[in-house]
């Protein structure tokens, strides 16, 4: 019977060294000192190991590929954009993707089954991993650590710990420009369907909306804020709820462009008119933002730019490059559509 299959993660223990430098070995890239060099090609050749792959163009060189690990099954057009992005990315550097579902055991796991599912990650001749809106514990991350597997972070649900980049738009920013928009056209009444705000980005968008209110002399701001999923059921029922009260909102900030879709459906139900009598602002501006009638007016984060330099980075720390940061947040813009005006009159 055949023992297990020898991966470049059993090279990296083997030696004592990081994936990321067995896999410059591997390829012969420089950064390396002569003695580690020899070393891992020796263990190498003693444990049999075997590139999974090779490129079409140089076959004696192996293919570096990378999990993209996504936290749920989700149909929004962030996913798919972000993924698009990423597959794009991906080929114009060589890299192969492969994507998988988070299925991390609990934090309170032992050791050996956080081991166990680390090493996981590098299945199929994965050097390196890209969590897409996960929410992973120290524990987790540690185990990552401990096999030098190198990750990066899109939208991160937690603040993470050392040896993990995340990279995600300026979403408190974009929050407050969400806010400071409906403030400009005279609204005064704002509600705020925020994702869950133990979650980081949720929360930075939901306060830099609250900041906004704040400095514009809103009083209790919070009393229309409501947490929710990212989702167009959620803007269908935390809507409806702000719509239904006896002094409804003129204008609802939306955790995302789904969410704010839903606010939209939740007003036509109840023969509202969408800006005439409540204005709805989405986030993420993808293309669903162009789709809704009317037209929705969103933030927009720049998913091709996050796609490209999560691959970026996560090629880099697999070559043995230091990330530029461990965090990295990029530009937001507001796209107004016609889903916003002045408030109704009383």
């Amino acid at each position: 019977m055949a023992g297990p299959r020898v991966t470049l993660a059993t090279v990296a223990r083997q030696t004592g060294v990081s994936v990321a430098t067995a896999s410059k070995v591997l390829n012969g890239r420089p950064g390396v000192s002569d003695e580690t060099r020899e070393k891992v090609r020796q263990a190498m050749v003693e444990l049999g190991y075997r590139p999974t792959t090779a490129r079409a163009d140089s076959p004696g060189e192996a293919v570096e590929r990378v999990v993209v690990v996504f936290d749920r099954v989700d149909v929004s057009m962030y996913s798919a954009e972000l993924l698009q992005a990423m597959l794009a990315a991906a080929s114009s550097v060589g890299i192969e993707l492969m994507i998988r579902l988070l299925d991390v055991p609990e934090a309170t796991a032992s050791g050996s089954s956080l081991d166990s599912w680390a090493r996981s990650l590098l299945g199929g001749g994965c050097q390196g991993a890209i969590f897409v809106t996960c929410e992973l514990e120290p524990a987790q991350i540690e185990a990552c650590n401990r096999i030098g597997l190198p990750m990066v972070a899109v939208d991160s649900q937690t603040m993470m710990t050392a040896g993990m980049v995340t990279i995600s738009a300026d979403n408190f920013s974009g929050g407050m420009l969400q806010a400071r928009h409906l403030l400009e056209l005279g609204h005064r009444r704002i509600g705020v369907i925020a994702g869950s705000m133990s979650r980081m980005f949720a929360s930075e968008r939901a306060h830099g909306a609250l900041a906004a209110l704040l400095d514009a002399g809103v009083r209790e701001p919070t009393a229309l804020l409501r947490e929710g999923h990212f989702s167009h059921q959620t803007g269908l029922e935390l809507g409806g709820w702000l719509l239904d009260l006896p002094e409804p909102p003129t204008g609802i900030v939306s955790n995302s462009d789904g969410c704010a879709w839903g606010v939209m459906e939740a007003a036509r139900l109840r023969g509202l008119r969408v800006p005439d009598d409540v204005s709805v602002v989405g986030f993420d501006g993808t293309q669903m933002a162009h789709w809704s009638a009317p037209k929705l007016t969103t933030v927009v984060q720049p998913l091709g730019d996050i796609a490209r330099l999560a691959v970026r980075t996560i090629k880099a720390m697999i070559e043995g490059r230091a990330p530029d940061s461990s965090r990295i947040q990029l530009g937001t813009r507001l796209l107004v559509g016609n889903s916003t005006d002045v408030p109704p009159r009383p």
